[in-house]
């Protein structure tokens, strides 16, 4: 697969946050399984078990909203695995949570508190600028749930059953030996999935390279300066 990348527009005033925050020993992690008997909890637990399991639920939508001060944005890297389209995933009781204004509950979006890093193993969450014009304002706006958030990775494409455990599993344990958060998962994804599935990740733009156990300092919330990087 080839890789594109692009920036969306910010002000000078946004290019902050460019400082390295101190290694840690021992993070959180957390996973969150979106629907039921369909496999989504091997493909979590396959993630997980490189790790200490901090959290690992079922998922409902106030994990993701108005309490995900106690759930993701409690850990520092969360994973989810079940049905999705653009900006939106689906719970466990059918029930959706649109990432565009996730973060217009009091609890805000992700990264105010904790959360560095999401990852969606879900079809099509992360549309690239080949697919949706507006995929960087639906991260920044003003419910928007980029709010200190380094990188969120996710696929562009349709995401196979066939494939998710095998691909989570190799993520997990690359993001565990202290790869970078975006370059992990296009490798996990051109090592497991099929040819048709097709990553893309967007980030802070000097985040980039962030890994699990360095990363900057958080952006800004009010930042709406992202980078994004595509399979094709």
């Amino acid at each position: 697969m080839k890789l594109y990348s692009l920036f969306s527009i910010a002000s000078p005033a946004l290019m902050a946050a460019m400082t390295l925050s101190p290694s840690f020993a021992q993070g959180e992690e957390g996973g969150y399984v979106g629907s039921k008997n369909e496999g989504n909890e091997a493909t979590i637990f396959n993630f997980l078990k490189h790790f200490s399991y901090d959290q690992y639920y079922y998922s409902s939508s106030s994990q993701w909203t108005w309490n995900n001060d106690n759930r993701i944005d409690n850990m520092d890297i969360a994973m989810f695995s079940g049905h999705g389209n653009n900006w939106s995933i689906q719970m466990t009781d059918g029930s959706g949570v649109d990432l565009r204004n996730a973060g217009s509950t009091s609890d805000e979006g992700y990264g105010d508190l904790d959360c560095e890093f999401i990852a969606f193993q879900a079809c099509s969450v992360i549309p690239s600028p080949a697919d949706r014009a507006s995929w960087a304002s639906a991260w920044t706006g003003s419910n928007g749930v980029f709010d200190g958030l380094h990188q969120a990775v996710g696929f562009r494409s349709l995401a196979y059953m066939s494939t998710d455990q095998d691909m989570t599993d190799t993520f997990g344990f690359l993001v565990k030996g202290g790869a970078a958060i975006w370059q992990a998962w296009f490798a996990a994804i051109n090592l497991d999935c099929r040819s048709d599935e097709m990553g893309c990740a967007v980030m802070y733009p000097t985040a980039e390279n962030d890994t699990y156990y360095s990363f900057i300092a958080d952006p800004p919330a009010s930042s709406t300066w992202l980078k994004v990087w595509w399979q094709y």
